[in-house]
């Protein structure tokens, strides 16, 4: 083994980060209309977007394969091995096929070129060199060409995998504009995890209802809020009026003055000292926006009304920030 010592390490670390960088300024140099005529090929196509590539280029692939379909352009990966024995039966005429290759003359993907003309589909490619067989065989083709690898040899596909994969970050990116994908759009792509339940939690699955809403009539007294408040466990009563329409809020803040205040507790009204202009929300509303929104008021409770004004519910700071979202 040979002998590195911290102060090496770092270096090599610097000359990696050093060439990688190079290698995405000088894509950024090359980009020119072609980048454009490529994403409106696959932004106008009926079919799916699917992309081909070998070893490392494949592995690049896979990864723009799940981006893309996460962002609202459905793709998969087919390994061309793969596409030669049964799975080239998955594409159609409708569908536009991506073939990646640093080399331009992969020959697994160079076997396959005949049954794509065949289908009929749309070949596009990302290659290294615009002088080969894959480059020249494709209706649109886009360079990626790398001056040198970030490997020490200049053999292990580094900077130029790192330059592929931002370019198809950034095709999917603007296909994400052309397709005005929004936040609604990416949070049904992502049902599942932290992310998700950030996008997809709604009020309405997490509040307090029923028998659990802390609710005060308005013609009851202030110990009657104190008993309901501590029965409910969150700190704050809804006061109704005889329709269950809110009328008004009150939290142990506002306990907390109307003690200060000596305001005696079985003979003071509760809507004498409630405060009439709240906020509220909506079940439908996403539980990190009112999150947000309790953060900014500096609030930690907000009464859940219908459309017409109806209690459904109660909502807490506790119970948002328990539920998982941030």
């Amino acid at each position: 083994m040979s002998k590195i010592s911290e102060k090496d390490a770092l270096n090599i670390a610097k000359e990696v980060i050093v060439s990688e960088v190079s290698a995405i300024n000088n894509l950024k140099k090359t980009l020119d209309k072609e980048l454009y005529l490529f994403c409106k090929k696959i932004f106008y196509s009926k079919g799916k977007l699917i992309i081909i590539g070998v070893g490392k280029s494949g592995h690049i692939g896979k990864k723009l394969a799940a981006t893309f379909s996460s962002t609202g352009t459905s793709s998969f990966f087919i390994h061309p091995s793969e596409a030669m024995h049964g799975d080239i039966g998955a594409i159609s005429k409708e569908d536009i096929v991506l073939l990646i290759s640093n080399s331009g003359c992969t020959q697994e993907i160079i076997h396959i070129l005949p049954n794509l003309k065949k289908i009929g589909c749309v070949i596009l490619s990302l290659c290294g060199n615009s002088k080969v067989k894959i480059f020249e065989e494709s209706d649109i083709s886009l360079v990626v060409k790398t001056k040198k690898e970030a490997c020490p040899l200049n053999l292990a596909p580094t900077s130029s995998t790192t330059a592929t994969l931002v370019l198809g970050d950034i095709i999917a990116i603007i296909l994400m504009k052309m397709k005005n994908f929004k936040e609604k759009d990416f949070a049904e792509n992502h049902p599942g995890g932290r992310l998700g339940k950030n996008l997809n939690l709604k009020i309405q699955d997490i509040m307090k209802k029923g028998k659990s809403t802390p609710v005060l009539r308005n013609n009851e007294k202030l110990k009657d809020a104190l008993i309901e408040m501590t029965k409910k466990n969150m700190g704050c009563v809804i006061v109704a009026d005889k329709k269950n329409n809110a009328v008004g809020f009150f939290t142990d803040g506002d306990l907390r003055r109307s003690i200060k205040k000596l305001l005696d507790i079985h003979d003071t009204s509760i809507d004498k000292i409630m405060t009439k202009k709240f906020l509220s929300c909506n079940g439908n509303n996403y539980a990190s926006d009112i999150l947000d929104i309790m953060k900014k008021n500096k609030i930690n409770s907000m009464p859940v009304l219908d459309n017409k004004n109806k209690i459904i519910g109660a909502i807490s700071m506790h119970i948002l920030i328990e539920s998982g979202i941030n």
